[in-house]
């Protein structure tokens, strides 16, 4: 059985307030850390996000000098020369090519 303790009616309302301003006080933080666990997950969420989109980018930063260097080679072989083989259409598949790349012809 709780023991009764007086207390003086002054300091009775100070405890009760103070009992009301620490459940207050702990729904709040209670409310706080939903919303920092929330934000956790979120960052968490971008992080990985961010991950997959640098990952992607590497993998197409590969692709393209792969194709950069299967196109040189297939330049290198055809040995295409500025105004000698103007009519010729495989030379011309070489002037595009150095013409994407911004090569001057």
């Amino acid at each position: 059985m709780a023991k009764f303790i007086p207390v003086e009616p002054e300091k009775w309302e100070k405890m009760v307030k103070a009992w009301a301003e620490n459940v207050r006080l702990e729904t709040e933080n209670a409310q706080l850390e939903h919303v920092i666990n929330y934000w956790k997950i979120e960052a968490e969420t971008d992080n990985a996000r961010w991950l997959r989109v640098l990952e992607e980018n590497e993998r197409l930063k590969a692709e393209v000098e792969r194709l950069t260097k299967a196109g040189d080679a297939m330049a290198s072989i055809i040995k295409y020369e500025p105004g000698v083989n103007t009519f010729d259409p495989v030379p011309d598949v070489v002037k595009r090519w150095y013409a994407a790349k911004g090569v001057q012809s």
